[in-house]
């Protein structure tokens, strides 16, 4: 019988794969799997037999990004910034583990679950990778690490877009390390996580605060704070002043797909 944790977690020679596992709906974001998450990363942070940790998902995509499917119901101001806050802190929780982190990227990596990928300290994607934060197309914002990992002009670039992008334009941008032959992700995040647990720990995780430690010294952390009202007063402002009044229309009429479908409909290219 298939395990049903939507976080699955393997430990085999000082290397941890944690899967996120929602395969049936491209492993989206929502509540359980994210305590889920939370619980599994504090635990390997904790735990002195974990070396290296491989960040991967089931079936054909990475992460979908949050599941949109149940939507959120009304919420007050203080709340959505309050789950914003949150999202914040989850990051931060992944990025701040004190060993290397590789991200096993394959399929879709969308909106938070590109976010999700670009948090960790390595990313590696397979070339069907696809990349993007549609978000901005529906008057959403993300509060992205995206401008540390990349230029002003390109962030803008992708950002205000909401583009999806191949792997190997990511790795242009900088946002991914390697790209591997289709299919090959985990294989190569494992054996790189792999050498990378053979490193003495102490000076791992030097590396990984003296480089977290230039991007805080360049607003990295602050920016998340800044960024988590920005997206608490984009979320919290109406379908008329955000001008996706036709959208939500649809979506309610129609459905989630063909909501979807006018969404991105504009900027095909």
């Amino acid at each position: 019988m298939a395990d049903e944790s939507p976080v699955l977690v393997e430990v085999e020679a000082g290397v941890a794969v944690v899967t996120l596992n929602r395969p049936e709906k491209l492993n989206a974001l929502n509540a359980a799997l994210w305590a889920e998450l939370d619980r599994r990363v504090e635990e390997l942070g904790a735990s002195d037999a974990v070396r290296a940790v491989v960040l991967t998902g089931a079936g054909r995509a990475f992460c979908a990004g949050a599941d949109l499917s149940g939507g959120d119901g009304r919420r007050s101001a203080t709340q959505i910034l309050e789950s914003y806050e949150e999202i914040a802190k989850r990051q931060l929780r992944l990025w701040n583990l004190p060993q290397p982190v590789v991200a096993a990227v394959h399929g879709y990596c969308l909106g938070r679950g590109m976010e999700l990928a670009l948090w960790c300290d390595i990313v590696v994607a397979s070339a069907d990778a696809r990349f993007g934060e549609p978000e901005i197309r529906d008057g959403s914002f993300v509060a992205s690490v995206i401008p540390w990992l990349t230029n002003p002009q390109r962030a803008k670039l992708l950002m205000l877009t909401g583009d999806t992008i191949t792997a190997q334009q990511a790795a242009a941008m900088g946002l991914v390390a390697d790209v591997v032959p289709e299919g090959g992700a985990l294989t190569a995040a494992k054996q790189l996580a792999g050498r990378l647990a053979h490193l003495p720990s102490g000076a791992a995780r030097a590396v990984k605060r003296y480089v977290g430690a230039v991007q805080e010294l360049q607003g990295l952390v602050a920016a998340q704070k800044y960024g988590s009202a920005l997206a608490a007063i984009m979320r919290s402002l109406t379908a008329e002043e955000l001008g996706i009044e036709e959208l939500v229309r649809i979506r309610e009429a129609q459905g989630l797909r063909a909501y979807l479908a006018a969404r991105d409909a504009p900027f095909a290219r």
